[in-house]
């Protein structure tokens, strides 16, 4: 990969060649489950401590303080030092990805669309998720269809994964029509299948956030590690600087308008006004204990590993 496009890639559809290669950057992740109530629950993620559990992983030496009844005597004879058995602890952590590839997200300013960028991370996410020995599941919408992963284990769970993004991606949402209620319809068919238990992460640009949001994610939280990955681009955070007094047309789905980027003062009003709902919306996530990460689509994956990491 370079500062510019991955390999293969052309950041406006998607292809295999451009997402299987994040398998090498996978362990340079750190996305640990948030110690809480639900840790308890079902799974299979293995502890970091090590315990009487059901499945045996190594002997070693005896220590002191070591449980007398997992002294290994065979061992032990063989050797004629004191040896104990160590037991691995499993527990099942599925992983769901729930990915907004809508039409707010197939706009992209410099170097890929949102939407790109989403499946980029969600890929080394997956493979992420691979490397620790856990199971990928996804639940995938791009505002006309959507696509539902139930959680796989290893390459055959990130490559479905890569798939289905690829397919929904290049089918090119219909641009033109409102599709305003995607994030919640994405959250309340999410609650259907994530378990107990379960992580839950979000790639969106979170917009159409709404109070139904909020209420949608503390119910998901309620039952899941829930994390939000939000994609970015400069351009809806900044406008451009002009010193002509130029007004350029916009126009979504369902409205029309004009930008005024001649006029500092309004180029100033919208930076601010960004920022504060960006603000807003964190600080709800974090009275709200739900983890938070901004991504940009700006620039390539590789170079943003360092923000791959919720706080």
């Amino acid at each position: 990969m370079s500062a510019a496009l991955p390999s293969g890639a052309n950041g406006v559809t998607l292809c295999l060649d451009e997402l299987v290669p994040y398998r090498r950057l996978a362990r340079q992740v750190q996305l640990t489950p948030k110690a809480s109530s639900r840790a308890h629950q079902a799974g299979q993620h293995q502890a970091r401590a090590k315990g009487r559990g059901m499945d045996f992983d190594e002997v070693r030496q005896y220590q002191v303080g070591d449980d007398i009844r997992t002294i290994d005597w065979r061992v032990t004879a063989r050797t004629g030092k004191p040896h104990t058995k160590l037991f691995r602890e499993e527990r099942e952590r599925p992983v769901h990805l729930i990915v907004d590839l809508g039409p707010s997200m197939q706009f992209g300013s410099k170097l890929l669309l949102k939407a790109v960028q989403a499946a980029h991370l969600a890929s080394l996410l997956a493979w992420h998720v691979a490397e620790r020995g856990d199971r990928i599941g996804a639940l995938i919408g791009n505002g006309d269809s959507h696509k539902e992963l139930k959680p796989k284990g290893r390459q055959q769970g990130v490559l479905a994964l890569a798939h289905a993004l690829i397919d929904l991606q290049n089918q090119a949402p219909d641009l033109h029509q409102s599709k305003p209620e995607l994030l919640n319809d994405l959250l309340r068919r999410s609650l259907k299948l994530a378990a107990p238990g379960s992580q839950i992460w979000l790639l969106t640009d979170l917009q159409g956030w709404d109070t139904e949001s909020q209420w949608l994610l503390a119910r998901l939280h309620k039952h899941a590690d829930v994390c939000v990955f939000m994609i970015t681009d400069p351009l809806e955070l900044t406008l451009p600087q002009s010193r002509l007094p130029l007004t350029l047309p916009v126009q979504g789905p369902t409205q029309k308008g004009l930008l005024p980027i001649g006029s500092a003062r309004f180029r100033n009003h919208y930076q601010r006004s960004r920022l504060k709902t960006i603000q807003a919306i964190r600080q709800t996530l974090k009275a709200m204990d739900i983890r938070f990460c901004a991504v940009g689509a700006q620039q390539s994956l590789e170079f943003q590993l360092d923000r791959v990491q919720p706080c």
